[in-house]
This record gives structure tokens, C-alpha cells and sequence, in this order.
């Protein structure tokens, strides 16, 4: 599951409209992915690697459901941010435990297959990550619009369907329905981005679970020590 829909997005994404603010979207994430990486090494110490893979999944998910109930078109990029914050962070407590029960399940003589392993999974969970919530969020935004289109012209309502990127644009033509097809345009996007993220936390509650019951632990570490 990947957590870099806000960044993917941000192109169309009328809460982050400033060119700034979308740098800033990815930007925002970086102290806390990397104080919780830091921070991994020793809570895994201390509570162990099933506990601190756990911790930063949860933390993930709390963060996609923060997005989920405070995001708002007249909050702008603030209302997503503290969502943001808390899923760096858990990326940050996640990652380094992840990375380490791949590698510690493969012999010293293929540490560079785990290390090529660990690589592809984070890619393919990206990918499949935002293509999955991307599908999610187009289609509860074509759902939400369609309802708020009938007193907007033909034309501009058929180009404001394809996406909200669409229908800003479609808006110079919509004539005195420009601000109605905006503000719809606004208020979809963000009823297709709560549904996505509505998504994303039931599979972080999926996977933390999933972590708690299998995850992996020093005992196995033991059994398992690569030679």
C-alpha cells in the first residue's frame, strides 16, 4: 500500500493549488519518515520488530483516516497536513523493521537478492498503492459530480466527468455556471478523496493485524539467523 497518493495527486488536487504547497505535500512528510526511522532502531530494541512494524502501520492508518475526516475544500492544504505528518512518521517506524525482516530471512550470500526483493516490493506497493486509491478516488469523484452538473452546459459538465483538472479548466466556458462547476468540481475531489482514504485505512487495519498475529519476532530472528 503506498502512502504518496497526496504528492501523486497533487497536480489535480484542488487543496493543493499552490505550486509551493505541492512540493510542500511531499516535503511535509520528510522529518517525520526520517525521525521515525531513527527512532525504528531503537524502539525495535526496546519492544521488538513485531511491535514497531505494528506501531508505524498503525500510525499510518490513523494518519489516512486523520485525511479522511478533516479534509475539507475551504481547509486547503492545513486540513491534510497533520494526517500527512503521522503517516511520515509511521512510514519512517515501519520501513527500517520491514526492510530488516526481509534481509535477516535470506543467508549472508544472498543479502543482495533480499536487498533487490526489498527494493521491488516498496516499488510495486507504490504503484499498486496509488493506481488502486487513484481508481478508488476517480470514481467517487465521477460519482459525486454527476448529481451537481445539471444546470451546467453540456459541453463544460461532459469535460468536468473526466476529472477536476478537466473541469477547472472547462470553468472559462461554462459561462455564469463557472463558480457553481468549480465549487462541485472541489467538492467531488474530495468526497472521491475521502473514499480513497477510507480504503487505504481498512487495508492499514488489514495489515496491522496481520503484523500483530505474524509479524515477525526475535524468536524467529534466532531460528532463522543467516549464515
Amino acid at each position: 500500500m503506498s502512502t504518496n497518493l497526496p504528492s501523486q495527486v497533487g497536480d489535480a488536487d484542488p487543496i493543493i493549488q499552490d505550486p509551493r504547497r505541492r512540493r510542500g505535500s511531499c516535503a511535509s512528510r520528510r522529518p517525520c519518515s526520517t525521525s521515525g526511522s531513527f527512532a525504528s532502531a531503537v524502539v525495535a530494541a526496546r519492544v521488538g520488530s513485531r511491535q514497531t512494524m505494528a506501531s508505524g502501520i498503525f500510525l499510518s492508518g490513523a494518519g489516512l483516516a486523520l485525511m479522511t475526516v478533516r479534509v475539507s475544500v475551504d481547509g486547503g492544504y492545513l486540513s491534510v497536513l497533520p494526517g500527512m505528518l503521522a503517516m511520515g512518521l509511521g512510514m519512517g517506524l515501519s520501513m527500517t523493521p520491514s526492510t530488516e525482516a526481509i534481509t535477516s530471512a535470506l543467508p549472508r550470500r544472498h543479502q543482495g537478492v533480499a536487498s533487490a526483493l526489498n527494493d521491488v516490493t516498496r516499488e510495486l506497493g507504490t504503484a499498486l498503492g496509488v493506481a488502486l486509491l487513484g481508481a478508488v478516488l476517480s470514481a467517487g469523484y465521477r460519482d459525486a459530480i454527476d448529481a451537481k452538473l445539471d444546470a451546467v452546459p453540456a459541453g463544460a459538465a461532459e469535460a468536468a466527468r473526466g476529472g477536476v483538472a478537466n473541469a477547472l479548466e472547462a470553468a472559462d466556458t461554462a459561462g455564469p455556471q463557472a463558480h457553481q462547476l468549480v465549487r462541485a468540481a472541489r467538492e467531488s475531489f474530495v468526497d472521491g478523496w475521502q473514499e480513497a482514504m477510507w480504503a487505504g485505512t481498512i487495508v492499514m487495519v488489514v495489515l496491522f493485524v496481520y503484523v500483530l498475529a505474524r509479524g515477525p519476532n526475535a524468536a524467529q530472528r534466532r531460528r532463522s539467523k543467516p549464515r
